[in-house]
């Protein structure tokens, strides 16, 4: 009885329903009776449209509340997830002093992991959700082992990992010393100078694989002088060198420091001339005079700051004294020099302690003239008569200075010579020897005229 009141009751407000949502149609539908209408297709195009927007949205109404009330699972495959050794696994190995063999992004391959999650839920799975990991927990000796890739997701269950399994070699770990060294890239920029490197550390200890550290020969650092213009203090990166000189992959090794410290001078360079001065050059002895002067460095290459470098023109060195000298010979003087600027370097290899000063000290070549000098006719034959245009020649003397004012008159022989000359005119060039020929090795002699004209004629007794 109960049941029939109500549907009674229901029937009795059907009608006013109908009505209420008739009101609520934006096309304002008539019905001719209760739930009766027009067939869709004779309604007016845009009734029709609002139909078909009205069933859109019930559509979306009634999905929305299945996805909210059922929710099914749904798959997703992520195909480029990193694997990893299980966190501490790795250095649980190494402290069991053993390693994995090879080079870890050859061995740890990306791997393909289908995940599960409910459908509201698979669309906020990323990569970054998903972690896959290799256990070497289990590893106590050496050898190749065949490892399973266990993945898990923040976000859904994982079903399938593709490849599930990976090969892993494992060796025993060793370390050593190696020596580190360094190698230029390029060049300064032309103008400026480097001192040598130092490393805050020369030795590097790497270990890792027995077999990879058995290779290992060294390890370099680059230093790079491109465009380089002040002074260098930092880390380089380490590049770890087989036996062959060849590059080695450094993740192959654990505890390597990756970097060394460099710190190196770099300044601004230029060739500085050396002056200096002979303060009493012009007092030496008359017969002496400096015939050649040279250094053993005539410039100094100076590597300082830029300012104190552009303000330096010369370098000049206390005034040298040698009017004492006695004799000739060669002197050296070891000069002292000024403004050489402070924390700066000589770069050409000189000592500014060491710069010296060769002079070679000589006689001077001086001339002198003798007038009058008698000149000996040799060869004449006793039938013959013998005029000459000169019987006495003014004589040039010249050579070292000593050797001049030395030089005597009667040690020099002028001589004619008309031996087995005939009847007639001739002009015959003089001759001269010394009595000493040794002493006056050095001299050089000129006749004002060399030569004599001389006229030979037969004696009356001969006619």
């Amino acid at each position: 009885m109960e049941n029939e009141t109500a549907r009674e009751k229901s029937a009795a407000k059907s009608p006013e329903i109908f009505k209420r949502l008739r009101n609520l149609l934006p096309f304002g539908g008539k019905f001719t009776g209760i739930g009766e209408r027009k067939p869709w297709y004779k309604l007016p195009l845009a009734k029709r449209i609002a139909y078909l927007v009205l069933s859109l949205l019930l559509a979306m109404l009634l999905w929305g509340y299945v996805l909210m009330t059922k929710n099914p699972d749904r798959t997703k495959v992520f195909g480029n997830i990193a694997v990893s050794f299980e966190s501490g696994s790795e250095a649980d190995l190494l402290a069991r002093k053993y390693t994995v063999y090879g080079d870890p992004a050859e061995i740890l391959k990306n791997v393909s992991v289908t995940v599960s999650a409910p459908l509201t839920e698979i669309s906020k799975i990323s990569d970054k959700n998903i972690t896959a990991t290799v256990s070497l927990n289990d590893i106590r000796d050496a050898g190749t082992y065949t490892l399973e890739i266990k993945a898990v997701s923040t976000i859904g269950t994982v079903v399938d990992v593709s490849p599930d399994k990976i090969e892993v070699t494992i060796d025993k770990l060793r370390s050593r010393a190696i020596p580190i060294s360094y190698d230029f890239v390029g060049e300064l920029p032309e103008g400026y100078w480097h001192d040598t490197p130092v490393l805050m550390t020369t030795v590097a200890t790497v270990e890792g694989a027995q077999k990879d550290v058995a290779q290992v020969a060294s390890a370099v650092c680059h230093i790079d002088l491109n465009n380089v213009i002040s002074s260098i203090n930092r880390s380089i990166p380490l590049e770890v060198l087989d036996q062959q000189g060849n590059e080695m992959d450094s993740s192959l090794f654990t505890n390597v420091i990756p970097a060394v410290t460099v710190e190196m001078t770099v300044l601004p360079h230029r060739h500085i001339p050396v002056v200096y001065e002979i303060a009493d050059a012009d007092q030496l002895p008359d017969i002496f005079e400096i015939q050649s002067e040279s250094l053993n460095y005539e410039y100094l290459d100076i590597a300082a700051e830029g300012g104190a470098l552009a303000e330096l023109a010369q370098i000049t060195a206390e005034p040298i004294y040698m009017g004492r000298v006695g004799d000739t010979g060669t002197y050296t003087y070891e000069l002292r020099l000024q403004g050489i600027p402070a924390d700066s370097y000589i770069i050409n290899g000189a000592d500014p302690n060491g710069v010296r000063l060769s002079v070679v000290v000589g006689e001077k070549n001086i001339s002198q003239t003798f007038t009058e000098i008698p000149i000996l006719f040799r060869g004449e034959g006793e039938n013959f008569i013998y005029r000459y245009s000169q019987r006495t020649v003014t004589v040039y003397v010249s050579g070292p200075a000593r050797a001049v004012q030395n030089f005597v008159t009667s040690s020099l022989n002028v001589i004619l010579n008309v031996e087995g000359r005939g009847p007639g005119e001739y002009e015959l060039y003089l001759e001269f020897s010394f009595t000493d020929p040794d002493l006056y090795a050095d001299l050089e002699i000129e006749f004002e005229t060399p030569t004599v004209f001389v006229t030979i004629s037969s004696s009356a007794g001969t006619m």
